[in-house]
């Protein structure tokens, strides 16, 4: 049995507790940088993003797919979302971010996203996947009257902060280590996808909604977000993509790039969505479009004819109407 001194006790804490200082102000700085309302206001933004684009099943099918090591493939209609929000052991209501089921299959897909290192992050993950086994059991004793199996649950955790991930990602790691009891470890481990391990280029080869958010989440400059973004426009393909899109670049892009970029990105979808319309859809939407305006623009004349009767200045028409000038006072012409 190895023995240590106290003095190489006092060493040990004193060490250990400078580093936690070192931590503690490293943190304190960051939020004397950066407005920490501010933070948290993006952070909740980016949690949002990501619930939105996972909570499409087709997405969520294309992530499991291309993300985790699963031997079949797995076909949108084969999963189901399911509810988040249950109580803890701690008593306190907890919410996950995401809930996928195998419909004929007691299996279960966790997804948790992080943009900040939680060291308890394991525990986490552990109450969650036995408040879901409890869940699966109360179900099928319910259901199929007979002893419940416990379903399989394959815990994800999305990280996109900037540091490397250092909190322990299975639980044996983080239990008291014991060469006596080495055999009663929890064996426990979630699957960590980790942004910054991820190339621009291998992101955009995954040609899914879920690659693009972490191609935005791995952007650290403007130069780099204008860049990116002008490609993941160009390779968006149906509606439902591009309106989500549209929105994350409307709430999260703009305000690091500025409106006038925005603009320029969110006209590029539009005039996308106009190139994938057949010739003969294109002229009928034009028509309607054209009917519209000339309707607009008759009921503006319209209007304009009867202050011009009621002898009402060319100043104020022109306000309420916001037809020109020039045209206003041609009508006054005619009508006299």
């Amino acid at each position: 049995m190895k023995f240590i001194t106290y003095k190489q006790y006092v060493e040990y804490i004193k060490s250990n507790n400078a580093l936690q200082l070192r931590e503690e102000s490293e943190e304190y700085e960051l939020e004397s940088k950066y407005n920490k309302k501010k933070v948290q206001e993006i952070d909740k933004k980016h949690d949002k993003m990501f619930r939105n684009v996972l909570s499409i099943k087709k997405e969520m099918a294309k992530f499991i797919n291309q993300f985790l090591n699963v031997k079949e493939k797995i076909e949108e209609d084969e999963i189901v979302q399911c509810k988040t929000d249950f109580i803890t052991t701690n008593y306190r209501n907890r919410q996950a971010d995401i809930i996928y089921k195998i419909k004929e299959k007691p299996v279960y897909f966790l997804v948790e996203h992080q943009s900040v290192i939680d060291k308890d992050m394991i525990l986490r993950i552990w109450e969650y996947v036995g408040e879901i086994i409890r869940r699966e059991s109360i179900i099928q004793k319910t259901y199929l009257e007979e002893e419940s199996i416990y379903p399989i649950v394959i815990p994800i955790v999305i990280y996109t902060g900037n540091k490397k991930w250092n909190a322990k990602e299975n639980m044996k790691y983080k239990q008291y280590q014991s060469k006596i009891y080495k055999e009663n470890e929890i064996d426990f481990q979630y699957n960590l996808i980790e942004v910054q391990k991820y190339t621009f280029e291998e992101l955009m080869e995954k040609n899914s909604l879920f690659g693009n958010i972490m191609i935005i989440e791995k952007c650290k400059t403007r130069e780099e977000i204008e860049k990116m973004m002008d490609k993941i426009v160009e390779k968006i393909e149906n509606k439902s993509e591009r309106e989500i899109m549209g929105e994350i670049i409307k709430n999260i892009i703009e305000p690091n790039i500025g409106k006038e970029k925005a603009e320029e990105l969110l006209e590029k979808l539009e005039r996308k969505e106009e190139t994938q319309m057949s010739p003969f859809t294109k002229c009928l939407l034009d028509l309607e479009i054209q009917y519209k305006e000339e309707g607009l623009r008759e009921g503006k004349i319209s209007i304009a004819n009867k202050m011009l009767q009621r002898k009402m200045k060319i100043s104020d028409i022109e306000e309420i109407t916001g037809l020109k000038k020039e045209q206003i006072e041609k009508l006054a012409k005619e009508n006299t």
